[in-house]
């Protein structure tokens, strides 16, 4: 056998190879897909019957030691899905499902200790509140002696899930589920049906649930 053939030999291998990892990755594709085609479905569904019963929050969402909101209405739920070309074929880029957390009410409060303010602007941030903040200052020193906030506590939450097409798995970002923080967690997409997602639902309403039995690399993050 000559050095050519060698070669033709060692190519043919490499590109038997290539061809099955991509038999792989495309049916880790295909399975993810399936599971998004499921969670878009679901969010949709899921999206109109609670703009129908705008249900009340059970989860007390808390922006200091004083200011507590409870039995927000969740109302005006979106479902959305994106998608987008992955190896020639559409493929879920994400898919997410966002509400408000709503009371109409219009608060009002004062802040004078800079790591206060720090951390109440940490959760106005992640609340997704539309506030305004006015600074008031020592008019001798300019020395900043109090800040004032004004909003209408209305707030946002979310759920985000972004597909790993390749490794057949699916990354869920859940925003003020259970107060002013950020849930993440990883679900094989074989693991993402009808049953785990009804689970989410009860999150989402607050009741009792086991939407996070089984995942992987959870992380809690507060405001």
């Amino acid at each position: 056998m000559g050095f050519l053939d060698d070669l033709k030999r060692q190519a043919d291998a490499a590109k038997a190879l290539q061809n099955t990892d991509t038999g792989f990755l495309d049916r880790q594709a295909a399975l993810t897909n399936t599971a998004c085609q499921t969670a878009s479905g679901y969010f949709a569904t899921l999206a109109q019957q609670l703009n129908v019963l705008c249900p009340p929050s059970r989860v007390s969402y808390r922006l200091d030691r004083r200011q507590a909101f409870d039995g927000l209405r969740l109302r005006d739920f979106r479902a959305d899905a994106r998608r987008k070309k992955l190896r020639g074929h559409e493929a879920f880029d994400h898919v997410a499902l966002r509400w408000r957390l709503s009371s109409g009410a219009p608060v009002s409060f004062v802040k004078n200790f800079l790591p206060d303010i720090e951390q109440l602007e940490s959760r106005l941030r992640r609340s997704g509140a539309r506030f305004s903040s006015e600074a008031v200052r020592n008019p001798a020193t300019a020395k900043l002696q109090e800040m004032r906030y004004e909003l209408v506590a209305d707030f946002e939450a979310s759920v985000w899930v972004t597909p790993d097409h390749d490794a057949g798995r699916m990354r869920f970002e859940l925003v003020n589920l259970d107060g002013f923080e950020t849930v993440t967690l990883d679900f094989a997409s074989f693991e993402i049906g009808s049953g785990r997602l009804d689970e989410l639902a009860r999150w989402i309403v607050g009741e009792p649930n086991t939407f996070v039995q089984g995942g992987q690399q959870l992380r809690r993050i507060e405001a």
